[in-house]
């Protein structure tokens, strides 16, 4: 946790990145309180979605939120710095959030399945639904590994800025 904090005391004390921080905070908790709760109105990710909100998903959008605007002024400081940043785990964190929600319920993965299985039939049979009901009952569980996905591309990319550019001989 120290090497968090130490990475963003280093970099938030550049202006630039204070804003890069709070238009990403915004960003993302509009994006993540409209598509949390997808999995109550079919799939859809609009400004309806927001009165499906309860605590959980809110806690979830807060908090992802604040993970990935945390993470991407350290992408964008390594980037700068000449360094090479973790950003596969960071993407992944993004996309389960994003993703589960919206699969869950929406006609997407079911149609997605059938064309599959058209091409190659007796593949996939019903996976499509099994996977929707997945998703659907371990919802949490999903929110939780993309929670946990951002926080692990935090750490990786924190250790990078505080132990500075590095040469090799």
């Amino acid at each position: 946790m120290k090497t968090i904090v130490d990475a963003l005391k280093t970099v938030l004390t550049i202006r630039s990145y204070q804003l890069i921080v709070a238009i990403s905070f915004v960003f993302f908790l509009g994006l993540y309180l409209t598509t949390l709760p997808a999995s109550y109105t079919g799939g859809y990710s609009s400004f309806e979605a927001l009165e499906y909100l309860n605590g959980t998903l809110v806690s979830f959008s807060i908090l992802m939120a604040a993970l990935v605007a945390l993470l991407i002024p350290l992408i964008v400081y390594l980037i700068r710095q000449g360094q090479k940043a973790s950003k596969s785990s960071a993407t992944g964190g993004v996309l389960i959030g994003v993703l589960a929600p919206i699969l869950c319920c929406s006609p997407l993965l079911p149609m997605m399945m059938g064309f599959i299985a058209t091409l190659i039939p007796t593949m996939f049979g019903s996976f499509g639904v099994q996977v929707q009901g997945f998703i659907a009952t371990h919802q949490v569980e999903l929110f939780t590994a993309a929670t946990l996905l951002l926080f692990f591309a935090l750490y990786q990319n924190a250790k990078k800025v505080v132990n500075g550019v590095c040469c090799n001989v």
